[in-house]
This record gives C-alpha cells, structure tokens and sequence, in this order.
C-alpha cells in the first residue's frame, strides 16, 4: 500500500468507481447527479490538497481520505472507496488512527463526520476510528431530504474561567 498527496487523476479514479453507498452520500450533499459530474467535482475541490491523501495499490488508487481543519483545531473528515477497500481496511484504519492521535497531540480536539443514516458499514467503520454518534438522525440534511447522523471524536479541553 503506498498514501501520498490524491491528485486530481487519484480523486476522479477512486469517485468514478467508489462504492454504491459512498456515491449515494456524496451526491445527497452536492449539487451534482452524475458520477462523472461527482468526480469533476471532487477533483476541483481537493486534488493537490496536503490534507487530502490516496491509498493506492499495485492496480490503482483506492481510496480517498481527507482531514480539511473546517475550524481552528477541529478536522471534518472526508473519505470515499472503491470495492477494493477491504483489501486495505486494516493498515488504513492503523495509519487513520495514528494520524488522529497525532492531530490530538497537536492541538485538535474535535474530529468529525456526517454520514448517511442507513449506512452501517460507514458507521462500524467510523466508530472504529473513534468517532461516536453525536446526534439522532438529521433529517433533511440531504439535498433530496436524505438523513444523516454526525459522528465526532472529541478530546476534553481545559477551559478557562467558568
């Protein structure tokens, strides 16, 4: 498995064939139909970025992770596959794991995700990276009234004054 900076080929690659579940997410919360209208989209948004990383394999990139600081010292999670996943699932969740400790170390106290309330798979995987259900379902969150749950990960920070 190698990760480096995705670029703009590595996101349209990976958005052009991720999976159902993935696509259906992605296209609740853009202004976009297509899977190819998805990809261009994507690429735009976050090819080149340091914060946004690709796993690939020998046969290709897999998968897209991102960790964009939407807030000081809060990271929004972004992340899509290809069927191929599960044949990296393992070392990426190390690597995402590692990475986050290392986010928390540096002064990030919250990371977060929205995902589709029916994808359970998404979820499990989620909670495996630390992150817990933070709301009920968001209904309506979606451009087309789908649902979400947020997730977040969230270390305790020393408040001043009260």
């Amino acid at each position: 498995m190698k990760i480096d900076v995705a670029t703009d080929e590595d996101i349209r690659a990976v958005a052009l064939q991720m999976r159902e579940r993935d696509f259906a997410e992605f296209s609740a919360v853009t202004p976009v139909e297509t899977r190819e209208a998805l990809a261009e989209l994507l690429a735009a948004r976050y090819g080149g970025r340091p914060d946004v990383l690709c796993a690939s394999i020998d046969d290709g990139p897999v998968c897209i992770g991102g960790t964009i600081e939407s807030r000081p010292n809060v990271m929004t999670l972004l992340f899509f596959a290809t069927d191929k996943f599960p044949d990296i699932a393992i070392p990426i969740t190390r690597f995402i794991r590692r990475l986050f400790s290392g986010y928390e170390k540096a002064g990030v106290h919250r990371i977060e995700a929205v995902s589709l309330d029916d994808y359970a798979q998404m979820h499990r995987w989620l909670r495996s990276l630390g992150l817990e259900d933070e709301t009920g379902p968001m209904r309506n969150y979606g451009k087309d009234g789908e649902t979400f749950i947020q997730f977040a990960r969230v270390k305790s920070v020393c408040t001043t004054g009260a």
